[in-house]
């Protein structure tokens, strides 16, 4: 029999079948637009139904073993309102969108920074849910008709079953999940005029939800009876199928945005975790919980370059038939620390400041500056970033001793060697490059191998592919340059000079 998952996230879905050692039986992806300008970000759910049902056609219909079961990892924070008639009532917000910061200030008159992080493990942000159900509840008349409200992971399930269930992770995304009862907390959502009744039944991540639906099995080409079981947030999935199960080890996904994330040696809520945004979020194993830290601007950014700043070589690139970000990592891991500064907050930054209005600065230019020196300073600086992000953890006991790095920059030895020597920590690769959907299947495979222990299937299902080594002499030289960031950056800091 083979497992299957499949991943929701920002830009782009997929699914793809393992069988019981992890090998890709089969694959499928589509990549779609999301839509919205003047910092609103939004996604289509129709659009997304559409796509995830070809990629489950594809996918099923190339695959030599039947799938038993499925799980759906998916990008945290967004939903999915339906009426009676199962109608979508409007676009997704993204997370990035700005709507919701200005609630954050109603929830605060009601409850303190430490009240919400106590209940629901999140520092107050705009970033999450509950602030844009408010601006959603005082600026539209979407609540008025809606019957369900969904995130990505139940509303594939529900589609799929006509069951309405949400992991714990994803649940938690909304900052209005009791993470200590693991109830939805009706105090919070008061605060948006909703009833908890709107939403899916939390359960653990592995849970079964039933088989699909009949009809919907045939239009999709899967065996009859095939069950579909909780996945959880994209993020959590990664971690599993990076082989995160121990406090030795952490996970980099590098896509769209980083999120880097660590097991906590407990539930932990606390002061320090609010002022630097770092939540206590639930992880897809039971009673586990993740210290986690972002990069806003991570795949988007080094694409805005690409098409932007350097056109024209990617270009000659296409012509040549070259992949561009080979090329240039190629070029750039020849040389030694560059000498431009740059701040990669170009629209929003992530920890140790989190910021969704944010501006990006570049310094040190001349009229001799080569395109590769700037394409060299958006990875270096993007790995101080995240390095001054990690730095914040050391208050919260977190010492690994590997760090799996996952996602498109997974794809890139440059990269990793740079992240390796910045960190001083060893970053390996592993067997599958699609550690969220790798981390759905271990789930869809625990919920049917009642007979094994989830760590065994993980040990069987994910091995180390590489690992990148720290160089002592270069980790000498990038912190040497990492002074200088961190006075750029607290000179400079994130925040836009002039009103738009």
């Amino acid at each position: 029999m083979a497992y299957a998952g499949i991943d929701i996230g920002t830009s782009g879905c997929k699914m793809t079948i393992y069988n019981r050692k992890g090998e890709i039986l089969s694959s499928s992806g589509r990549t779609y637009q999301e839509t919205g300008d003047d910092g609103y970000r939004e996604l289509d759910a129709n659009m997304v139904w559409a796509y995830t049902k070809e990629v489950i056609r594809e996918a099923s219909g190339n695959s030599p073993e039947p799938v038993q079961c499925i799980a759906v990892a998916s990008l945290g924070e967004s939903i999915i309102c339906l009426d009676k008639n199962n109608t979508v009532l409007a676009n997704s917000m993204l997370t990035g969108d700005k709507r919701g910061i200005d609630e954050c200030s109603i929830i605060e008159k009601k409850f303190s920074k430490e009240e919400v992080m106590d209940i629901t493990g999140l520092p107050l942000s705009e970033m999450y849910a509950l602030p844009k159900f408010i601006w959603l509840q005082n600026n539209s008349a979407v609540f008025k008709n809606t019957r369900h409200i969904f995130f990505y992971e139940d509303y594939i399930g529900y589609l799929l079953t006509g069951k309405r269930m949400v992991s714990f992770s994803l649940a938690a995304r909304s900052m209005a999940f009791d993470i200590r009862t693991k109830q939805w907390s009706q105090r919070l959502l008061t605060l948006a005029g909703l009833d908890r009744a709107l939403f899916s039944a939390p359960v653990l991540s592995g849970t079964i939800l039933g088989p699909v639906l009949p009809d919907i099995a045939e239009e999709l080409g899967l065996p009859p009876g095939t069950l579909i079981a909780a996945g959880g947030h994209d993020q959590g999935c990664a971690g599993l199928g990076s082989g995160m199960t121990t406090f030795a080890e952490g996970e980099d996904g590098q896509g769209t945005c980083e999120v880097m994330q660590f097991i906590l040696p407990k539930l932990t809520s606390s002061p320090y975790m609010i002022e630097k945004g770092i939540p206590c979020a639930p992880y897809v194993l039971p009673d586990i919980f993740l210290a986690q830290i972002e990069l806003t601007t991570c795949g988007i950014l080094m694409n805005w370059f690409k098409d932007n700043i350097f056109a024209n070589i990617r270009d000659f690139c296409g012509t040549s038939g070259i992949d561009f970000f080979s090329y240039m990592d190629t070029l750039a891991a020849e040389r030694h620390p560059g000498s431009i500064m740059l701040l990669p907050s170009f629209g929003s930054c992530g920890n140790p400041d989190i910021c969704y209005d944010a501006v990006g600065t570049i310094c040190g230019l001349t009229i001799h500056t080569q395109p590769i020196e700037l394409y060299q300073a958006v990875k270096e600086e993007m790995a101080y970033q995240m390095f001054m992000a990690y730095e914040t953890l050391s208050e919260l006991n977190i010492n690994p001793d590997v760090i799996r790095v996952t996602g498109g920059g997974a794809a890139s030895d440059y990269t990793l060697q740079l992240r390796a020597d910045i960190f001083n920590i060893p970053m390996e690769v592993i067997n599958s490059t699609q550690a969220g959907t790798l981390g759905a299947a271990i789930l869809a495979a625990s919920a049917v191998q009642l007979n094994m222990k989830i760590t065994d299937i993980v040990k069987d299902m994910v091995q180390v592919k590489k690992c990148f080594k720290p160089r002592s002499q270069y980790h000498r030289l990038y912190m040497e340059r990492y002074d200088s960031y961190k006075q750029l950056y607290n000179d400079v800091g994130v925040k836009r000079y002039f009103a738009p």
